[in-house]
């Protein structure tokens, strides 16, 4: 029986990849809220409320008023969607020793995630962190860790710019999902640093550079891990990042830090009818290729990383 919230390919009868339905436990899209007006989330969240599961509030909305803040809440929450502030806010509680009122006053305000980082500032302890985590998880939200930088100086988990440590990445995590973590958040910069920028610097640092992550992956369970992808980095090159994820991990893959006028785009990326320039034949409409391969029956196999990467090209 069909009612005003069945989605249109339905009503059409057109065929999709399926995807997990909220509460989702993977392929999770957490999006990125950096001041959008209230009437902009309304608008989305009717559209696409149902593939939004987390939004992150940044910290350009601390010099907002606190009644907006309560109304964009509201609307997330409505719409079932977690809610935390970005990691700079409880960053700056926990340097100025405020964080127990802090994140008292994100609890009235209806928060109910707290991401865990020190990406922004020098890292702490893994001692240190899991303690908040489960002081956060006692309080009655839900803490999501972070692992890495945003700027390879001083960052534990990398060896070099480009270059993880792979032992010290892993225990990070495994510190933050013993504490009570139920996934943590890898740095989108960390990411973009390690495997590439764009389509082409991503292909040029194969398999390297994506060989870290998947190794990463594999000692940490993918499942436990939320992507980022950073929103600050033009349009392109996140479509890439996005892409590429999707292709190692699957339509299921937890990506984060998606720009709210944008978590459609990815949602098409995860179900391969978006296109994706510079990966080749990679990238053109995979799901597409793949009812073209099995003569209109929906795909049942491994369609997004069905054709393999071309060899690099030797001079």
């Amino acid at each position: 029986m069909q009612d005003d919230t069945t989605p249109l390919h339905r009503v059409l009868g057109i065929g999709l990849h399926p995807r997990s339905a909220k509460p989702r436990k993977q392929g999770i899209t957490m999006v990125i809220d950096t001041g959008y007006n209230c009437a902009m989330v309304e608008s989305v969240l009717a559209l696409y409320g149902h593939i939004i599961d987390i939004v992150k509030l940044t910290e350009l909305h601390l010099t907002s008023p606190v009644g907006e803040i309560r109304r964009k809440v509201a609307l997330y929450k409505a719409a079932g969607v977690g809610v935390q502030p970005g990691g700079i806010v409880v960053e700056l509680a926990r340097l100025q020793h405020k964080e127990d009122e802090v994140l008292d006053r994100l609890a009235a305000l209806g928060f109910d995630h707290i991401e865990v980082s020190s990406s922004s500032t020098t890292q702490r302890e893994q001692e240190q962190e899991a303690a908040f985590v489960g002081d956060v998880a006692r309080r009655g939200f839900t803490p999501i860790g972070e692992v890495g930088k945003k700027f390879s100086e001083g960052d534990k988990t990398r060896k070099s710019d480009t270059e993880l440590d792979i032992e010290e990445t892993v225990a990070e995590f495994r510190t933050l999902l013993a504490a009570g973590a139920p996934k943590a958040y890898w740095e989108g910069h960390v990411l973009r640093r390690v495997m590439g920028d764009t389509a082409a610097d991503i292909l040029a640092r194969h398999p390297h550079g994506t060989d870290q992550v998947l190794e990463v992956a594999r000692q940490v369970g993918q499942e436990n891990i939320i992507f980022e992808v950073s929103s600050m980095i033009p349009y392109v090159q996140r479509r890439a990042q996005q892409f590429w994820l999707v292709r190692l991990f699957g339509p299921e893959v937890n990506m984060g830090n998606v720009r709210l006028e944008e978590v459609q785009y990815l949602e098409h990326v995860r179900l391969g009818t978006w296109p994706v320039f510079g990966f080749g034949p990679l990238g053109d409409h995979p799901y597409m290729q793949a009812l073209e391969r099995t003569q209109g029956a929906l795909p049942t196999d491994a369609w997004w990383n069905a054709i393999p990467v071309p060899p690099r090209k030797t001079s």
